[in-house]
């Protein structure tokens, strides 16, 4: 269990002042990812070829991430996190003002460029202000801050929300990453390293793109249609989405590294395969089942084995040479954009016309075929 009072001991002023940055950030995820679903269906009446186009838009700054990128590091880490932050929380709390799904997408873009500017930039950031020893674990702990201000909003959301409802709790998001945008501010300017964002693509990677390909299709089908299918197909209330999201994040926060050891001993090919394998018996559960507590347990089932990218990283890290790693690293997050925009808007109008059982199909489809693939991965575990 992660002890934050010894953790904080070991932290120098800056990485203290990225550490609540990074709060914010959880804080951000923890009312969105809890609150979205139910505000697009009962505010703003979604329908689900809509909520394909406004994932579709909201995932195109990822191929534009190089260009964020290149203009954030022509300015200090601290001021350009705060823009960042800024843009987060301005996008998120405009949803308190919106009353249309254009509206919506507009909003949702802003923060979108916030966050993926933010990502690559906090990873260097971490390094830069970390202790000289303990890079890898410094970032775990960050990871760890983020997780607990996560749970801990999904609470104030449980508690909070019929006092201030949707409107409320976005705005407090909004608030939460100003707040760490002006904390983050006043860190010491040093300059980042640059982050390499070259693109390799060589025919010996080609496993490793096809499998990012295929877990950006899958990844973008569940994360777009589950919790809405339960929203709108199923009825689920709000303080039920909240408990279930308190309850998911909770098993992530508990298992994570548990299965990250297990992917380390038992090696990437078994990993991923009994991964696709619960994936496509969790698509066709959402196909064919509609007992609500079961559909329940099914998604947090889904998060639990999703860790595909962890286990095609340490895959990648394995094969190709260190000059390799972050170019090709870059080129597989291409891959995963591609289909992680058009899997939605092709998704979203699949349900319109052929029912929302279509779309879970297509996503066990894709879990069967990345099984198949899997199966080229090499045998050898990565750490006997």
């Amino acid at each position: 269990m992660f002890d934050f009072r010894t953790a904080i001991a070991g932290w120098n002023s800056d990485f203290k002042r990225l550490a609540v940055a990074t709060a914010s950030l959880g804080v951000f995820f923890g009312v969105l990812m809890t609150l979205q679903h139910n505000f697009m269906v009962e505010e703003l009446g979604i329908e689900a070829h809509e909520l394909g186009i406004v994932e579709a838009f909201r995932e195109m700054p990822g191929f534009f991430n190089f260009v964020f990128l290149a203009i954030m590091i022509a300015l200090s880490p601290p001021l350009a996190a705060a823009i960042c932050l800024v843009l987060m929380g301005l996008g998120i709390a405009m949803f308190s003002q919106v009353e249309t799904v254009v509206a919506f997408t507009l909003f949702s873009v802003v923060w979108s460029i916030g966050f993926h500017a933010w990502a690559p930039l906090s990873q260097s950031m971490g390094i830069l202000y970390s202790p000289e020893n303990g890079k890898g674990k410094a970032l775990g702990q960050l990871r760890a801050v983020e997780g607990l201000a996560w749970l801990l909003v999904i609470v104030v959301c449980k508690f909070a929300f019929n006092y201030i409802d949707y409107a409320g709790l976005f705005v407090l998001a909004g608030v939460a990453c100003l707040i760490g945008s002006y904390v983050i501010f006043g860190a010491t300017r040093k300059k980042v390293s640059v982050v390499d964002r070259s693109f390799l693509l060589r025919k010996k990677y080609w496993l490793y793109y096809t499998l990012q390909f295929l877990q950006g299709c899958r990844k973008q089908i569940f994360i777009t249609f589950a919790v809405f299918a339960l929203v709108k197909v199923h009825g689920m209330p709000i303080h039920t989405t909240i408990i279930l999201m308190f309850i998911n994040q909770l098993l992530i926060f508990l298992t994570g590294s548990w299965f990250g050891r297990l992917i380390d001993v038992h090696g990437e090919r078994r990993m991923l395969s009994i991964s696709y394998v619960i994936l496509a018996l969790v698509f066709l559960g959402y196909g064919f089942i509609e007992h609500r507590p079961t559909l329940y347990v099914l998604y947090c089932v889904d998060n639990l084995v999703f860790f595909g990218g962890i286990a095609l990283t340490t895959y990648l890290n394995r094969i190709a040479p260190p000059e390799d790693l972050k170019p090709s690293l870059s080129m597989g997050v291409t891959f995963n954009h591609i289909s992680s925009v058009a899997a939605p808007l092709i998704g979203g109008f699949a349900w319109h016309y052929f029912g929302y059982q279509a779309i879970f199909f297509a996503g066990a489809f894709f879990a069967i075929v990345s099984l198949v693939f899997a199966q080229f991965l090499p045998k050898s575990a990565a750490v006997n």
